[in-house]
């Protein structure tokens, strides 16, 4: 049909980073804060147009950008937009696997990158989109931390100061607190009077921090079922949706179900069936995916890794 939309996506998967290319035409999106919730997939994404337009609203803040001016946004956060006929690489960064690097991240937060490493940067990611088709598995971890290393050295050295400003400070405060909720995932105990000493931060530091979030128990609650709904669609996971709700805190089998089933609209029964249905085994060097495995490849790459225990 003369109206069917094309577009060829290339996707590259280095063990926790996803490298992709997409050669797409002129359209409108969104990612609303229900499909964040449907997919669990909050990634930094580091994106530089080799042609095109790009524009991209999240929250009051619109940003423009053109060819060969990378932007830094987050998929954790509700966004729309639109671009023009377009040709662009794609480095995506699970917050949860690279926590350093995305408090730093955080702190520069979604804007044009426009410092002075911005330019190698570029030149980096091009050079890896050509490279990736002949890439060895031998060579990918070392490709891999190559690449961490890289966008640290470009992008974090602005935003890493003497002397940070009262938002970078309550950024990494933020940041830090994220990983404990992480690591503690498991604790039926864990509630803002804990989660405030094992971060370090007052009651009311705790509070205030988390109130954009739609608060501490209710931030807590929803990242024990993006656990749930991440582990839920691992092929390689064989746990009992049981034994998944007790990994996440959960230890009542209805009492989950029902608030999994509020959160994203299905069961945990059907999400696995939905969901879990196998995916190319990563790392991935040569392969081209289709776009309909997109979404469960970014879950993948912030899925958790190893047993999770609570620390009390």
């Amino acid at each position: 049909m003369a109206d069917e939309f094309k577009a060829c996506n290339e996707i590259w998967s280095l063990g926790q980073l996803a490298l992709m290319r997409n050669l797409a035409p002129a359209v409108a999106f969104e990612r609303s804060l229900r499909q964040i919730r449907r997919d669990c997939v909050d990634h930094w994404v580091i994106r530089v147009a080799r042609s095109g337009q790009f524009r991209l609203r999240i929250g009051d803040a619109v940003i423009r950008t053109g060819r060969l001016q990378p932007i830094l946004f987050t998929l954790g956060l509700p966004h729309e937009g639109d671009r023009s006929m377009a040709d662009w690489i794609s480095l995506y960064v699970p917050r949860d696997s690279f926590p350093d690097l995305a408090a730093g991240l955080d702190r520069l937060g979604s804007r044009i990158l426009d410092g002075p490493g911005t330019g190698l940067l570029v030149d980096y990611m091009t050079m890896l989109e050509r490279r990736m088709p002949g890439v060895t598995l031998a060579e990918l971890p070392s490709l891999a931390e190559a690449t961490r290393a890289m966008v640290s050295a470009c992008l974090l050295n602005e935003a890493g100061g003497s002397a940070m400003a009262r938002h970078d400070v309550e950024v990494t405060r933020l940041g830090r607190l994220r990983q404990v909720i992480r690591r503690n995932i498991a604790s039926p105990t864990l509630a803002p009077e804990k989660l405030s000493r094992l971060g370090g931060v007052s009651r009311s530091q705790l509070y205030r921090l988390f109130e954009p979030h739609g608060g501490v128990a209710r931030y807590i609650q929803a990242q024990r079922l993006r656990l749930a709904h991440a582990m839920l669609g691992d092929p390689e996971c064989r746990l009992t949706v049981a034994a998944i709700a007790e990994r996440v805190g959960h230890f009542d089998a209805s009492a989950f179900s029902r608030a999994f089933r509020q959160e994203f609209g299905y069961t945990p029964s059907e999400a696995r069936a939905t969901f879990g249905r196998w995916l190319p085994e990563a790392p991935l060097c040569n392969d081209i995916l289709h776009a309909a495995d997109f979404a469960g490849i970014l879950r993948r790459l912030g899925a958790a890794t190893g047993a999770i225990r609570p620390q009390d």
